[in-house]
């Protein structure tokens, strides 16, 4: 009989759930949430990055990450720069002060994921990584 409980779609959901929402929490008192440390993290990764890339990057509808970066370039993180050879295209790039805050948040992820993964081996991790990947392409197959 099933069980819900048992359900590595309900374990993982429910991991995932609490991991963000304790990530989180190491952002109180910055101004910036997790989600727009994400948007930091990949603006910062990826050179000339538009807002069409960014959404698929955060895996997040385009509508949703206009609202974010909207958000982000009135507090001063990011900026849009249009593209020179296609005016309808925007790259993004941090501010300096975007810069200054992403840093600092990056110092306070880096110690959450070391918290989260303390005790558990390498080859562990990597088992995880591993099995929950063949997971994600088995269920994209069928």
């Amino acid at each position: 009989m099933f069980q819900l409980e048992d359900c590595i779609a309900y374990i993982t959901s429910r991991g995932a759930k609490t991991l963000a929402e304790r990530l989180e929490d190491r952002f109180t008192g910055s101004g910036v949430s997790r989600v727009q440390w994400i948007a930091m993290y990949y603006v910062d990764r990826c050179p000339s990055i538009t807002q069409k890339q960014l959404a698929e990057r955060m895996n997040s509808k385009e509508s949703t990450v206009v609202r974010l970066l909207d958000r982000m370039e009135k507090e001063n993180m990011v900026r849009r720069v249009c593209c020179q050879d296609d005016r309808r295209v925007r790259y993004l790039e941090m501010t300096p002060e975007g810069r200054k805050l992403y840093e600092k948040l990056s110092q306070r992820a880096e110690q959450f994921k070391d918290d989260a993964i303390r005790g558990i081996g390498e080859e562990k991790l990597e088992v995880f990584k591993e099995v929950l990947n063949q997971m994600l392409a088995n269920t994209e197959e069928g």
